[in-house]
C-alpha cells in the first residue's frame, strides 16, 4: 500500500472518531437535563439522594465453614463391646522379648503399663482410678531417670526397648524392687483399692463412678492376661478380675443400702429411746421447708413401733409394748449371715381371697345382691401404718466381725436379728459388712441407732507399702 493511501484511511479513521465522540456528548447532555428535571420529584438529605443511600449496603458477613466432626471417633479401649484385636506375628515376637520370664517382674509390669495407657484414651475420671491403684500396688508416678523429656537424638544407639523403659512415667520403687519380703498379690491389691480406696479415699459415691472404678481395673487385668506379661501370676489375676465382677456389683448394693439405713422400725427406736434421732423432727413446725425434715415425730414413732411389735413380735414383746428400758448399748462390726424376706405376696393372697369373699356374698332376702364390706373406721386426720407392702418388715441375721488383723470386740452378742424393712433389704446380700451402734430393749428387741459403715464382703483396709515408713520410730515396735 502507498503511503497516500496510508494517510486517507488514517484521516477517514480520526473523523469517525471525532464524530463518535459528539454524539457522546450530545447524549450525555441530554441525558443530563432528564436527570434535572426527574431529580426536582425525588427527595433528598442535603445533596444526596435517598435512593443512592438506599442503594449503599452492609457488606454480607460470610458464613462460617462447619468443621465436619469425625463420624467413627477413636474408641478409648474401655467400652463394653471392646475387644483386643488380633496380634501380629511381629507383634508377637516383639512382645516375647518384652515380657519375657528371665526379665523381672518389675521391668515388665513398666513396659506394660507404658503400652497399655498409649493404647487407651484417659479421661480425668480414669486417670484418677488407674494412678491411685497403681500407687496402691506400689507403682510410682513420675520421671525416673530424667527430667525435661528424652532426647531421642542423644540416644539414637540405644534399641527401642531401652527407650520405652527409659521414657516410662511408672515404675516400681527401687526401695520396693530389692525389697524380698514384698510379694506381688493382685487380689489383695483389688481388694483393698476396690473395697476401702474407691469409697473411703476417693470418697465415689455415684453409682457410675463405683461401677467405673472395678471396670478400669478389669481392662487393665485383661490387658496383662491377653498379652501374656506374668503368666507366673496368671492364678492371681483371674482372682483379682473375678473380684472386678463382684465389686461392680457389690458397692453399688452397699450404697443403695447406707442411703436406705437405718429404715423405719430402727429410726422408731431411736426417736423413743434416746437415740440419734431423739428430738430431731420438731413436731411443732408447721412451715414449709425447701427440703422434706428428717426423722419422725414422737407419735409417729409410736405408731410405728406399736405396729411392728405387733406385727413381729413374740407374745412377751407385743405385751410390754412401750414399757420398756435400752439395756445395752455398743458399737459393732457385723456380718450378713443371712436374710429374711418378709412373706408379703402371702398376705396381698389372703386380702384378696378376703375381697372376693365379701363381695360374692349374697343373701336370698336381698334378691341375690352382694352385700358391699363395711369399712372399718379409722380417727380423723390419722394415717395408719402399715407393716405389710413396700414397708413390710423381714430380719437381717448378722455376727459380730471385725477386718482382718483387727482384734475382736469385746460384746457377749452372738448372732442375733435386726428388724428391717423390704426396702432395704431387697439390697442386703450375704457376706456384707455393717458398722453401726447397736442398742439392746429390755424386751430382747436388737436395733440399730447410728450406721456409719457399709462394706462389701471382700473389705480391706490397705495403705500404699511407703505410707508412714521411714516415720516409724523404735517406740512403735515397742
Amino acid at each position: 500500500m502507498s503511503q497516500s493511501s496510508e494517510a486517507v484511511i488514517s484521516e477517514a479513521i480520526d473523523r469517525l472518531t471525532l464524530a463518535g465522540s459528539g454524539d457522546d456528548d450530545q447524549h450525555e447532555d441530554e441525558h443530563d437535563e432528564y436527570n434535572e428535571h426527574e431529580d426536582e420529584d425525588e427527595p433528598k438529605i442535603g445533596k444526596v439522594k435517598i435512593t443512592e443511600l438506599e442503594e449503599v449496603q452492609a457488606p454480607k458477613k460470610k458464613k462460617k465453614k462447619k468443621r465436619n466432626k469425625p463420624k467413627n471417633p477413636r474408641p478409648s479401649g474401655f467400652e463394653e463391646s471392646h475387644v483386643e484385636g488380633p496380634l501380629t506375628l511381629a507383634t508377637v515376637q516383639e512382645e516375647e522379648a518384652l515380657y519375657h520370664p528371665s526379665k523381672p517382674f518389675s521391668e515388665r509390669i513398666e513396659i506394660c503399663i507404658q503400652r497399655y495407657k498409649a493404647k487407651r484414651k484417659f479421661d480425668a475420671l480414669r486417670s484418677q482410678i488407674f494412678t491411685t491403684y497403681l500407687t496402691l500396688g506400689g507403682i510410682s508416678t513420675g520421671p525416673k531417670q530424667f527430667s525435661g523429656g528424652l532426647d531421642y537424638k542423644q540416644n539414637d544407639h540405644l534399641d527401642k526397648e531401652q527407650l520405652e523403659t527409659m521414657a516410662a512415667t511408672d515404675f516400681v520403687s527401687t526401695s520396693l524392687d530389692e525389697d524380698d519380703e514384698w510379694e506381688v498379690d493382685f487380689p489383695f491389691v483389688v481388694r483393698g483399692f476396690l473395697s476401702h480406696r474407691v469409697p473411703y479415699v476417693l470418697g465415689y459415691i455415684e453409682v457410675a463412678h463405683l461401677e467405673l472404678a472395678a471396670q478400669v481395673v478389669r481392662n487393665f487385668l485383661n490387658y496383662i492376661v491377653y498379652h501374656s506379661v506374668a503368666p507366673e501370676h496368671a492364678d492371681g489375676i483371674q482372682e483379682a478380675i473375678r473380684i472386678c465382677d463382684l465389686a461392680e456389683k457389690e458397692l453399688v448394693l452397699c450404697r443403695h443400702t447406707s442411703h436406705r439405713l437405718p429404715g423405719n422400725f430402727n429410726m422408731a427406736c431411736s426417736t423413743l429411746f434416746g437415740g440419734h434421732y431423739a428430738g430431731m423432727k420438731d413436731e411443732s413446725q408447721s412451715w414449709d421447708t425447701l427440703s422434706p425434715p428428717v426423722g419422725l415425730t414422737t407419735n409417729e414413732a409410736i405408731e410405728i413401733f406399736n405396729a411392728c411389735v405387733q406385727a413381729r413380735g413374740t407374745p412377751e414383746q407385743k405385751e410390754m409394748g412401750l414399757d420398756v428400758d435400752v439395756v445395752k448399748a455398743e458399737y459393732v462390726g457385723m456380718e450378713v449371715t443371712g436374710i429374711v424376706f418378709p412373706n408379703i405376696e402371702r398376705k396381698r393372697v389372703n386380702k384378696v381371697e378376703a375381697k372376693e369373699e365379701n363381695t360374692t356374698t349374697t343373701d336370698a332376702n336381698t334378691d341375690g345382691k352382694s352385700n358391699p364390706p363395711t369399712p372399718t373406721p379409722t380417727p380423723a386426720g390419722t394415717k395408719q401404718y402399715e407393716a405389710t407392702g413396700v414397708r413390710a418388715l423381714g430380719k437381717l441375721l448378722v455376727k459380730p466381725w471385725t477386718p482382718d488383723d483387727e482384734i475382736q470386740p469385746e460384746t457377749d452378742l452372738g448372732e442375733f436379728a435386726i428388724w428391717l424393712e423390704l426396702e432395704v433389704l431387697q439390697f442386703c446380700f450375704t457376706g456384707m459388712h455393717l458398722e453401726a451402734k447397736v442398742h439392746r430393749l429390755s424386751s430382747g428387741i436388737i436395733w440399730i441407732d447410728s450406721v456409719t459403715a457399709v462394706q462389701c464382703s471382700f473389705y480391706l483396709q490397705l495403705d500404699p507399702p511407703d505410707k508412714g515408713g521411714d516415720n516409724l520410730s523404735d517406740d512403735d515396735f515397742d
